[in-house]
């Protein structure tokens, strides 16, 4: 007897290591860096212990880079979703600096189609890592009797952290980083990026 599963409705996270991580991150450290000195108090969202800059690295020219690979890899995966060719992708993206002791409690990101975070610097596998929640509410009223939790038994999925990789996932998941256990600081640069028509010119 045969037993086939069926994915229905599944949850996607996508992820791409850059080729030329070493330099690229170099490079992004140093700016990020010098972004907290120019604005030591940061703003405070989901971050706890840590430092986070506004959103607004789309608008600055030195983390150009950074946005237009942000877009390039979201514009390949709304591809792959068959999004309509008529859309335009903003985004919009922040700094995460964590030092020891830091993490980002579970939190989603409303308004947007997809979200994610690329990571420039950590210590791996003690700088922690990022975690997804369940978002089939109605599983939690009961879980499953099991000794191994699977994919589609648990009610979290961890996914460790590495330099020059890109996670993207859609806005409405819950998500949320793990406590840096390292001695170094964790340095990440989240965004979320949002699908709209193109404005036709009138004539």
């Amino acid at each position: 007897m045969e037993i086939i599963p069926n994915l229905l409705f599944p949850t996607l996270v996508w992820t791409t290591l850059f080729d030329d991580r070493e330099a690229f991150n170099a490079r992004l450290l140093e700016q990020a860096r010098a972004l907290r000195i120019r604005n030591p108090t940061g703003v405070a969202n989901t971050n706890i212990k840590g430092w986070q800059s506004p959103n607004n690295l789309q608008d600055m020219a030195e983390f150009s880079e950074i946005n237009l690979r942000i877009l390039q890899v979201c514009q390949r995966i709304a591809e792959s979703q068959n999004f309509k060719p008529n859309l335009t992708l903003q985004s919009q993206a922040w700094v995460n600096i964590s030092p020891p002791g830091a993490s980002n409690q579970v939190h989603f990101h409303p308004n947007c189609h997809f979200s994610g975070v690329y990571y420039v610097s950590l210590d791996a596998p003690e700088c922690g890592s990022i975690f997804f929640r369940d978002p089939r509410v109605a599983s939690r009223m009961m879980t499953y009797p099991v000794d191994k939790a699977t994919e589609f038994t648990a009610s979290e999925l961890r996914m460790r952290p590495e330099e020059g990789r890109m996670y993207v996932f859609p806005g409405w998941l819950e998500h949320g980083v793990e406590e840096n256990l390292s001695s170094r600081d964790r340095v990440s640069i989240s965004f979320n990026v949002l699908a709209i028509p193109q404005v036709s010119s009138s004539k």
